[in-house]
């Protein structure tokens, strides 16, 4: 997956890689879902890759005109357990927690926003919210 960000350390370098993995944390377990972001004539579209992770894993919000998606906090507990029960020999799956955040355009209708996920990919569709141009409004007639 091209969203994991590894690191390989040279031997003599250990010590010193060690003090950076003790300061930001292990980059090598981190992942950050990447994302296609783009628009069609009346709404904008974010397209997560979220593979491993259920719908039950991941929750989308949006408070003050910022989208974010992010993995539950007790799917890791859960995950443990999981591997508890499955008395696992090798343990190599591994989803941490994440969190991505985008700031939505002004046009963008927030409170109608849908989000599906299907074969790993999230899916966040936000409608535009459509503006009268200003200019002259012919206006008809009834009869």
């Amino acid at each position: 997956m091209r969203y994991v960000i590894t690191r390989t350390a040279a031997p003599r370098l250990a010590d010193f890689d060690t003090f950076f993995t003790d300061f930001f944390g292990d980059t090598a377990t981190r992942k950050i879902p990447p994302v296609d972001i783009y628009e069609t004539e009346n709404s904008y579209v974010i397209e997560a890759e979220v593979a491993g992770y259920s719908e039950n894993d991941v929750r989308v919000h949006i408070k003050d005109h910022v989208l974010t998606i992010s993995s539950e906090e007790t799917w890791k507990e859960r995950r443990a357990r999981e591997r508890e029960e499955k008395n696992m020999i090798v343990s190599e799956i591994n989803l941490p927690e994440f969190s991505r955040s985008f700031k939505l355009p002004e046009d963008a209708d927030s409170e109608r926003a849908e989000a599906e996920s299907k074969n790993g990919i999230l899916t966040v569709s936000i409608p535009r919210i459509r503006k009268v141009e200003k200019g002259r409004i012919e206006i008809k007639i009834g009869r």
